[in-house]
């Protein structure tokens, strides 16, 4: 009987085996998606281990509406369909955009407008799009006086302005044309005002008049001045709202993906030619995310230099630096008091600083008059309050002889601003000397913003946009730097980044890469 039982017990675990091993074979090659991938994958020695073909959710045949509404048509279908094992390849785009502000959201539709069967991701660090700088700006729409003729930054804000109100006007959002004035508060301060009066002119600015006093107070009562220039079509905008429709246009392609939450530490080129990004949830420890791309296109805002450098490009050179700029708002019974923008003339420096009066149209935070903002040095990159401190970001700063180079030579620049950042009687002031009836009792906080600025050689701010072209192998481009105005110029900025990734990636118009 014991004889009998034995070999009873060995002919059905040989016969469960076999079976298992038709199920999973102990060592076995899958063919990806593409099938130009071949990952081999080993099981465990438990070769008894039942699996399921399917998981609940996958290989079903009914569309998820609601999450093809969210996500967009891309997602919800690669959401169904079942992946191999090689999740990678089934996340696999012709082109990556890492980063989700307004230019890398505005070169993704680019993109996809111009290539008509493209495939592409926009990569996202945070849980939703335009976070930072493109969320938490003036919302001014400039018109193009300050650039230098000729240059790439005049031509992309001229256009860039006729294109976002464009932009607007078409897909029905709140933009408006409500002018603006350059004041000068003194003979010696008009100089400027004529210098931005033949600047614009040469840039193609429309309808700039220079006002003298009188016809300054007619125009905006509150507002005193020795002169000003005029602007007619500066506007304002909401770019979080401009951002979120970009990325609707982008999933309602049907041929895109927009990743939140997934910030990208690492780039490897493979053999076939390809990039393997890996991320993973911030402030998590897995899952590890993948996907590939035949192209990347870097648009890392904050942290444009780190991503160079995982690129394989130069993260030593034009690094970033942040500063924080804190905003005011007058209180409801006053915030009537002007209806333009109200700018001080540029103050010299080589970062945009001068503290402002703006009207805003921003969905989030209502239609309130602004005040602001300063430009003081933060001690972390996403550095929103004085205290927000992380060492990596303060001792990278630290130690940029470009940035030492600036500050030192802007000594009474650098420490006014963070003066006016800890003290609201002196950043009042600021404002206080074109518009003499305001008072502190009529502000109350409202919300800071933090801007990136590269320093070059010598402490030169960095005025210009900056690409770093034809990186790991020649599959990569990075935007080190767009300044400002990137939001109002981000559309032709757009159009500018395809004609360079066209270039270097050798693609034609219509094919797909």
């Amino acid at each position: 009987a014991v004889y009998l039982f034995i070999s009873s017990s060995i002919i059905m675990q040989s016969a469960l085996s076999s079976r298992a091993m038709l199920r999973v074979p102990l060592r076995a090659s899958i063919v990806t998606l593409s099938a130009r991938h071949i990952r081999p994958f080993s099981v465990s020695s438990a070769s008894y281990l039942h699996l399921w073909d399917n998981l609940p959710g996958e290989s079903v045949n009914e569309p998820s509406e609601g999450l093809a509404k969210l996500k967009g048509r891309m997602r919800e279908e690669r959401f169904r369909v079942k992946p191999l094992l090689n999740t990678a390849e089934h996340d696999r785009f012709d082109v990556v955009v890492v980063g989700g502000g307004i230019v890398g959201l505005a070169t993704a539709r680019e993109l996809l407008n111009r290539y008509p069967n493209m495939t592409v991701a926009v990569l996202e660090k945070e849980r939703e799009v335009a976070p930072h700088q493109t969320g938490h700006n003036s919302g001014v729409i400039h018109a193009g006086m300050y650039y230098e003729p000729g240059s790439t930054m005049a031509h992309t804000c001229v256009r860039g302005s006729e294109l976002m109100y464009k932009f607007c006007e078409d897909n029905k959002l709140p933009a408006q044309r409500c002018g603006k004035m350059i004041v000068a508060t003194s003979a010696e301060e008009h100089k400027q005002v004529e210098k931005l009066y033949k600047q614009g002119n040469a840039n193609g600015v429309k309808g700039l008049e220079i006002f003298d006093a009188k016809q300054v107070s007619d125009m905006e009562p509150n507002i005193k001045a020795y002169s000003a220039l005029y602007s007619p079509n500066t506007g304002i905008v909401d770019y979080s709202l401009v951002s979120e429709t970009l990325a609707r246009q982008i999933l309602d392609s049907g041929r895109a993906d927009i990743k939140l939450a997934f910030e990208a530490t690492s780039f490897k080129k493979l053999a076939d030619g390809s990039v393997e990004i890996t991320g993973i949830e911030p402030s998590q420890n897995g899952p590890t995310l993948q996907v590939h791309a035949g192209n990347v296109i870097t648009c890392g805002g904050f942290y444009a230099d780190r991503l160079a450098g995982l690129t394989g490009g130069n993260p030593k050179k034009n690094q970033v630096v942040t500063f924080r700029g804190t905003y005011y708002q007058l209180k409801p019974e006053y915030r009537t008091m002007v209806r333009m923008n109200i700018y001080p003339v540029p103050s010299g420096g080589g970062i945009p600083v001068g503290v402002h009066i703006t009207p805003t149209v921003n969905a989030r935070r209502g239609h309130a008059l602004i005040i602001g903002p300063g430009a003081c040095f933060t001690f972390a990159r996403e550095g929103y309050k004085f205290w927000d401190f992380k060492a990596k970001d303060v001792i990278q700063s630290f130690t940029n002889p470009d940035f030492w180079a600036f500050a030192l030579k802007n000594i009474s620049l650098s420490f006014g601003e963070l003066y006016k950042d800890l003290n609201k009687r002196a950043f009042l002031r600021a404002a206080q000397k074109y518009a003499p009836g305001l008072t502190i009792d009529m502000v109350e906080p409202s919300f800071t913003g933090v801007m990136s600025q590269v320093f070059q050689d010598g402490g030169i701010a960095a005025s210009d946009y900056i690409m770093e072209r034809k990186v790991l192998g020649g599959t990569t481009l990075n935007v080190r730097n767009a300044p400002s105005p990137a939001c109002t110029a981000s559309l032709a900025i757009a159009e500018m980044i395809a004609d360079i990734a066209a270039e270097d990636f050798q693609w034609s118009k219509t094919e797909k890469k």
